[in-house]
């Protein structure tokens, strides 16, 4: 017989590190009843085994009622409840594997409860006592030392009264009905926890009243919406029968739906990884796996399951196989829509399109959708990005450093940022033809001043001196993709509205090469001013600032060159229509030809005084480009790149 002070300190022993998991308790008492009610139906052939559970919670108690119509204390099943860790053989014929120390959790996570029982002696007499648990003395414990009456009542029965208050053990309580508040969801929980007592009896009745909802649990209730299949696996050189359960529910699946597995006939969890099955299907299913090997590797509290992995990968195998044949439909319209989601994925982010392997996608039963793949590869890129820059600054003649930006991730991620700059390029060029475009929605000529077509090329008032951070300054690769990074010896300047100078100049200053400068005239996408001017044309007016740059190069640039030795550009950007009108004029003197492969674009070897003598003169290339020219050019680059990176090009050898 065991004493108060020893049945405490093996409670708190057992359930120290069981602080959330008040289901323990329940689970317990519960299992408890059932086992006791199951044992008197097998000795009584027209019994219907009957649980009543009276849950009643709020801020300050909890009390729980629990009544089955077992047999009740009697001389046998008394032996076993007075002693700790003594197994009752009932229950062990009936293979629930009793331990003896279920009553360990009453202790821990109750602040008082009380057993109330009829029971029937050998003779057939009907006898009822009511004993505290624990004993509220310190002595040994004995059934015995609680007085014995008469009842009123004619069948047998055990009711336990648990009360509890107390702010620790209340704490926990709370904890578990928070996520079980109403009757629903805790009729679900005590499926999913007791579901194999459940399906496997079909007389089993169980009353509920949480809070005053009521609610009636039994087998027929949930055996139309069940089915179920069995398999055998080979562990330890014994055959092991498995039982997989589907039970219907309202909720569609999606991802991985995890499997519950049962141990004791109770839910645990197993140690050593878990069971899912992963696909998307409106059909919803709860998925139940229950055997007799689990039973052998439960723990005490019957909690976890103690297989090994290699164990648990052979199960997932062999249910994955089940489920695949039985929802095979649904897995072919689910990589169906992945497939068709995958194609939309490519075309809309062709910047992620390497870090995808289609072979994931079209062979998942889920249905991938156009954000998971953005997920995916977007976590892909990271991993790839925060490698790049870990290695790119080694030492590159290190094997493993040089490796890295040889590998097939390192071109991943290149093609992927190109990918991304060639797509911004494709959206200024958007707007560039969006500018030359010479009538508005509504039909009506849409002017469009200089400065919009000067801020599309470059940002006023900037200077380009290095190729860091500059790509949102400009987009001077419009014009040639060379005017697309600059350094100390390759310099772009963009002046500021109202300042005597051009629009854009270009220059190197290279040491060992010809020194150069362009300038640059942006003019309107829609109508020029000067175009055609008997005063000063466009190309007289390039002429005038090449002069002025000849002669006050410091104050043009501040750039102190001897500029007779300066190789000197003009290009003039302007409507196809101005071109013409300029070179058709009375002012033009002649001698432009076309550019070759451009429709309204020509140039010239042209020339400018450098001083008041008309004989001085200086050459200068001077170029005239359509909008609508420089359009078509730079678009077509830009198409020849982006099929470059989608390798739509094969190189064969000749």
């Amino acid at each position: 017989m065991e004493q108060k002070s020893d049945v405490q300190y093996r409670a708190e022993k057992e359930y120290k590190n069981s602080r959330e998991k008040f289901f323990l308790l329940l689970r317990e008492i519960i299992s408890n009843s059932i086992h006791a009610v199951i044992i008197r139906q097998s000795k009584e052939a027209n019994f219907i085994p009957k649980l009543d559970l009276n849950i009643m919670f709020d801020d300050i108690q909890c009390k729980i009622e629990l009544m089955d119509n077992g047999e009740g204390f009697t001389q046998k099943n008394r032996q076993y409840f007075e002693e700790l860790d003594k197994k009752n053989v009932e229950k062990e014929q009936f293979r629930f594997h009793p331990l003896g120390q279920g009553r360990l959790a009453i202790v821990y996570f109750a602040d008082s409860s009380e057993y109330e029982t009829v029971y029937k002696d050998e003779d057939g007499m009907y006898h009822k006592r009511i004993i505290p648990y624990p004993k509220t003395s310190e002595g040994l414990f004995s059934i015995e030392d609680f007085e014995e009456e008469v009842p009123l009542e004619t069948d047998t029965y055990t009711k336990l009264t648990i009360s509890i208050n107390k702010p620790n053990t209340l704490g926990r309580a709370k904890t578990f009905f928070r996520n079980y508040p109403n009757i629903d969801l805790f009729k679900q929980w005590f499926i999913e926890t007791f579901f194999p007592f459940i399906i496997n009896n079909d007389k089993l009745v169980v009353n509920i009243i949480l809070n005053g909802e009521n609610a009636i649990i039994k087998k027929e209730n949930i055996k139309t919406e069940t089915e179920n299949t069995s398999f055998d696996l080979v562990f330890n050189d014994s055959k092991k029968v498995f039982t997989l359960w589907l039970i219907k529910k309202n909720v569609q699946m999606h991802g991985d739906n995890p499997i519950t597995c049962f141990a004791r006939n109770l839910r645990a969890d197993l140690s050593n990884g878990k069971l899912s099955y992963s696909i998307d299907n409106d059909n919803g299913f709860l998925l139940y796996l229950t055997s007799e090997y689990f039973d052998e590797y439960v723990d005490t509290k019957g909690e976890k399951i103690e297989v090994s992995c290699s164990d648990i990968s052979e199960i997932s195998k062999k249910i994955n196989q089940i489920l695949d044949a039985k929802f095979k439909t649904v897995i072919e319209r689910n990589q169906k829509e992945s497939t068709a989601n995958l194609k939309k994925f490519k075309k809309k982010y062709p910047s992620l399109e390497a870090f995808i392997k289609d072979v994931n996608v079209v062979g998942d039963k889920n249905i991938v959708s156009e954000k998971d793949m953005v997920q995916s590869a977007l976590s892909e890129k990271s991993r790839i990005e925060k490698n790049f820059w870990n290695q790119i600054d080694k030492d590159p003649l290190n094997d493993e450093d040089g490796h890295f930006s040889e590998s097939e991730d390192c071109q991943k991620l290149l093609n992927s940022s190109l990918h991304i700059y060639v797509k911004h390029r494709e959206n200024v060029l958007k707007q560039l033809h969006a500018l030359i475009q010479k009538f508005d929605e509504q039909g009506e000529n849409k002017p469009e001043l200089e400065s919009r077509v000067h801020e599309l090329f470059i940002k006023r008032g900037e200077i380009l001196s290095d190729s860091s951070n500059v790509n949102h300054l400009h987009n001077l690769w419009i014009l040639d993709d060379k005017f697309t990074t600059f350094s100390n010896n390759f310099k772009a300047k963009s002046t500021k509205s109202g300042q005597p100078l051009s629009d854009v100049y270009i220059w190197a200053d290279d040491p060992e090469k010809t020194k150069q400068i362009l300038i640059l005239e942006l003019k309107s996408t829609t109508r020029a001013h000067n175009a055609g001017n008997h005063n000063e044309g466009m190309i007289a007016q390039v002429k005038r600032y090449a002069r002025d740059f000849f002669m006050k190069p410091e104050t043009v640039l501040n750039w102190s060159v001897n500029t007779s030795l300066i190789q000197y550009t003009g290009i003039i950007l302007a409507r196809k229509s101005d071109i013409n009108k300029e070179l058709t004029s009375n002012s033009f003197s002649g001698g432009y030809k076309p550019i070759p492969f451009l429709s309204n674009s020509y140039y010239y070897d042209d020339n400018f005084s450098r001083d008041d003598n008309p004989r001085n003169k200086i050459d200068i290339r001077i170029e005239l480009y359509s909008f609508e020219d420089i359009y078509e050019l730079a678009s077509s680059r830009n198409d020849v790149f982006f099929r470059l990176l989608k390798n739509e090009f094969n190189t064969e050898k000749i």
